[in-house]
């Protein structure tokens, strides 16, 4: 019962932000937005594979083991991938398709990243 009770009131915060914010905030701004970036789709790839690899690097460093940092990464990608499959914007079997890739991704990515000499997956700690 401990712990319902600051994840309950952590769903109701993230509710009402998250319902301000798209309504005041976001969505104002996303009407008005014509500036679209022009990039090409590799450039966009790599820039994109950068920055989730720097996330997982630290998130690895921090958790001292590439397979739960992996996890951290991927959960979090599954739940946009979620979000989107509930806003109508990705069907259930692309959803699914998604989830799989995922999965498909990230485990040799912690694997190979483990292998050599990232954080491994006894629990070593990094550091900065």
């Amino acid at each position: 019962m401990g712990r319902w009770k600051p994840i309950s009131a952590a769903i109701v915060t993230a509710l009402a932000a998250n319902l301000v914010g798209v309504l005041f905030f976001f969505k104002p701004i996303a009407d008005g937005d014509t500036n679209r970036l022009e990039i090409s789709p590799a450039a966009g790839l790599v820039v994109y594979v950068v920055l989730c690899v720097a996330l997982f690097d630290w998130t690895a460093r921090r958790l001292g083991n590439a397979f739960k940092a992996a996890f951290v990464v991927a959960g979090s990608q599954l739940i946009l991938i979620i979000d989107l499959m509930l806003r109508g914007d990705r069907g259930l079997i692309t959803a699914a398709a998604g989830a799989v890739l995922l999965a498909a991704t990230w485990v040799p990515i912690a694997y190979v990243y483990s292998a050599l000499g990232g954080v491994g997956s006894v629990g070593q700690r990094g550091t900065d």
